[in-house]
């Protein structure tokens, strides 16, 4: 192998490729990038056996073709600390591949390309289209209600529901649940279909994916495996094997008491209540009566919070707790100025929605103080 390539192009690459990559693991090839030099150009590959990152430079000198493993953090270290807009030259002798330049060299063990797993043997049978801010919207507004290591692994990601008519992105830890949705998608399938992406795979997929991007994607699916192109990545990740919960049942389908208020008054009230909240159960209690929001907090030092904001309410007089965190995440994923929150008592759940998304709803389990 030996190539020439600019150091912006490879970092780029690099810091993609890189999310896929294990810092530690027992099998050390996890750790290294696949670099795979041809005429096409220079191919840079990281997985972790769960999801694989391919990037693709095409602006390469490439002498000679060959392919290669080499660590993918100190190949990173390396290109982040050269001298911006340099070249650099790449070869590859016997175990060890060469970084030179300008007066910089760098000498790193390899280990084969052979002992590197790659996902390419997959048969995909369905597809759909959408617009990659879109994409992006859907995920980030749900990722935070995720598991994190919950014995119950199918919550431990999120659920993608698609049909003929829209597609529905859905996540919960049991204790709060959020889900989005849109109709503007391009899906020739006749039959729905659910799937689950583990959450690193989501993590890198909201990482890799642009916000103010509407170019079109088509991303793959088969019975194991998600995968698309975003413009010079390709992203796969494997599916969670399980079944999903009923999630519809957690959704309140009327409510007693229905409050308005401004997003942001509400999100910066909760900051501030929160820092004398107890820091192990972060308990806050919100007390309703007409037009006003009383909120509190007290910790075992007998410290207290107490902050009254107004609020678009008539109704009975009623107190009900929350875990701070949970109402703040939920809020603070919300778009728009004003949202509603409804409620039916002390013990069900909470439904919040921004007026201005309705495609977007958040779901909050109250807790005992």
């Amino acid at each position: 192998m030996k190539l020439r390539v600019n150091r912006e192009s490879i970092l780029d690459v690099l810091e993609k490729v890189i999310g896929a990559v294990e810092h530690k693991s027992t099998t050390p090839v996890l750790t290294n990038v696949l670099l795979k030099a041809s005429d096409k150009g220079l191919q840079i590959t990281g997985t972790d056996l769960d999801t694989e990152i391919s990037g693709y430079i095409n602006n390469t000198g490439i002498e000679k073709a060959g392919e290669t493993c080499v660590s993918a953090r100190k190949l990173f270290d390396i290109c982040k600390a050269l001298p911006p807009e340099n070249f650099i030259d790449i070869k590859q002798e016997d175990s060890t591949l060469i970084l030179e330049s300008s007066r910089s060299r760098f000498e790193l063990l390899t280990l084969p390309s052979d002992d590197f797993p790659l996902l390419d043997d997959i048969e995909f049978s369905v597809d759909f289209e959408l617009a990659e801010n879109t994409f992006f919207g859907l995920m980030s507004k749900t990722a935070f209600a995720m598991a994190a290591q919950d014995v119950r692994y199918y919550l431990n990601g999120m659920l993608f529901q698609l049909d003929e008519k829209q597609l529905t992105t859905v996540a919960t830890d049991g204790h709060r649940l959020a889900l989005s949705k849109t109709e503007e998608i391009s899906y020739s399938g006749r039959d729905s279909m659910n799937i689950i992406v583990p959450r690193k795979g989501i993590n890198e997929l909201v990482r890799l994916l642009k916000s103010d991007s509407s170019v079109s994607l088509k991303v793959l699916l088969s019975s194991n495996h998600l995968r698309l192109v975003i413009d010079n990545i390709r992203f796969t990740s494997k599916l969670i094997d399980g079944k999903y919960p009923d999630y519809q049942a957690a959704i309140p389908a009327s409510s007693q008491h229905i409050l308005k208020i401004d997003r942001t008054m509400l999100r910066d009230t909760l900051t501030r209540v929160a820092i004398l909240s107890n820091e192990k159960f972060r308990g806050v209690l919100l007390r309703f009566s007409e037009n006003l929001l009383t909120l509190q907090s007290n910790n075992p030092e007998r410290e207290s919070a107490k902050e009254t904001v107004d609020i678009d309410y008539k109704g009975d007089i009623f107190e009900v707790g929350f875990n701070v965190r949970y109402l703040q995440d939920a809020i603070s994923h919300l778009s728009g100025e004003e949202i509603s929150l409804a409620l039916n008592s002390v013990e069900s759940s909470t439904l919040i929605q921004s007026l201005d998304d309705p495609d977007t709803i958040n779901v909050v389990m109250p807790v005992r103080l």
